[in-house]
């Protein structure tokens, strides 16, 4: 079972937050630059550029990054701070609504072959663990009897854009580039700073130096409430991951017992029940949204579901 899974949410809220790699990129000359610079194109007319970004599709509290229609292509640009090996999946998901939104009233059944923008999924990750400039996640890694007779697949292109690497790609959006320092910066300050601190100590810092700092000036309550939200996000998905459900599962490994391995991995799993079912009502979620999301992620019956929000949401509100 995976703890660790997208969590999507088709209802918004006003309390939801945008991360700040969808703010950075969100209009449409600066998302044209980024597009020109990872696809080695010269693109000049930022009015060419659809957004289809799903608005109504949330992550972890947030509002989803950066999807469009360009040259006949769909892109989906996403920002990750914690490695998720299961972006192929939520890929899929994403891609599935675009694309039924995008032939609502086209007549699929048809004669005709309708033509399908090219799907084109980057993922842009400044993570702590370390990773190539480029690898690539398929959803085929997780097929249960790997690529015999599969008959779907999804590529991730995950893009390391931690200072040091990927350079020609950086030298290209100079943007990209000043987001990577700044947030090299922030991480450097919280080695000895609170989070906020580190974040003021950072946005200062850049202005000073001329890294970002039109944007940075202008947007700095967003930008805090933006990092603030990711910090919180990257805490709770480690503490789903690790903490809670690979801690079960070693404890049970070391006993040496399959039923101590259930056992582990049952108690790990209660763990970040009770971990995701806190997140969500922070958050804003209703009781229905967070039933529903913990039988998608955690594989539960209903009745199972609502038996744990039942039991754990009266010690948290």
């Amino acid at each position: 079972m995976q703890t660790n899974e997208a969590v999507l949410v088709r209802k918004p809220q006003k309390e939801y937050k945008d991360r700040l790699f969808r703010m950075l990129f969100s209009e449409r000359k600066d998302l044209l630059e980024l597009y020109n610079a990872l696809c080695q194109k010269d693109y000049t007319d930022p009015d060419a550029l659809e957004n289809t970004t799903l608005d109504d599709v949330i992550y972890m509290g947030m509002k989803n990054d950066i999807s469009f229609l360009l040259d006949g292509r769909m892109g989906l640009f996403e920002h990750q701070s914690t490695f998720n090996p299961n972006m192929p999946l939520r890929g899929l998901f994403y891609f599935s609504d675009l694309y039924k939104r995008f032939f609502h009233d086209r007549l699929i059944y048809s004669t005709r072959l309708l033509m399908i923008p090219t799907p084109v999924y980057v993922v842009f990750y400044n993570g702590e663990q370390q990773l190539p400039d480029t690898s690539v996640l398929k959803l085929s890694d997780a097929f249960m009897q790997g690529e015999d007779m599969a008959c779907l697949e999804v590529r991730v292109r995950i893009l390391n854009i931690n200072e040091g690497h990927n350079a020609e790609l950086m030298g290209r959006c100079r943007k990209l580039e000043e987001y990577a320092i700044f947030i090299g910066c922030v991480r450097e300050n919280l080695k000895s700073m609170e989070p906020a601190e580190a974040i003021r100590k950072a946005m200062d810092l850049c202005i000073e130096k001329g890294i970002l700092a039109v944007f940075l000036s202008q947007r700095r309550a967003e930008v805090m409430n933006a990092l603030l939200t990711e910090y919180d996000e990257e805490k709770v998905m480690k503490s789903l991951s690790k903490e809670f459900y690979e801690d079960g599962y070693e404890d049970g490994r070391e006993a040496g017992l399959a039923e101590g391995l259930a056992e582990g991995r049952e108690a790990g799993l209660v763990e970040g029940i009770h971990a995701f079912i806190s997140y969500s009502l922070k958050v804003g979620k209703s009781g229905e949204q967070i039933v529903s999301e913990m039988i998608k992620i955690f594989s539960l019956p209903k009745t199972q579901a609502e038996k744990y929000f039942a039991e754990f949401s009266k010690n948290i509100q």
